[in-house]
């Protein structure tokens, strides 16, 4: 694999979790985050090791409006407990 290669994987992956965020709506949510460049720099991390980046394009490119992240996303914890938190701040204290 050459350094180019690298910097193309590199490059796909970190747009990958950018899109999968946005579409999930938790991107503004995780700079909130206690020591978010430290959750950030692992779901990076996580990201970078999948093995399923083309699986995710797709889901990314046929799903509207989704509830959660797909199974197989190595981040998908992260980001149900990101959804999680923001429905909780949204229902009124009573």
């Amino acid at each position: 694999m050459s350094v180019l290669d690298i910097f193309s994987r590199l490059t796909q992956q970190a747009d990958l979790m950018d899109a999968m965020m946005k579409k999930l709506g938790v991107a503004d949510e995780m700079w909130k985050l206690p020591d978010h460049a430290g959750v950030l720099r692992r779901a990076a991390n996580r990201c970078l090791m999948c093995d399923r980046p083309d699986a995710c394009e797709h889901w990314l490119a046929n799903e509207a409006n989704p509830d959660e992240a797909p199974g197989f996303c190595r981040n998908h914890d992260l980001f149900e407990r990101v959804l999680e938190n923001m429905e909780n701040e949204a229902q009124p204290v009573t």
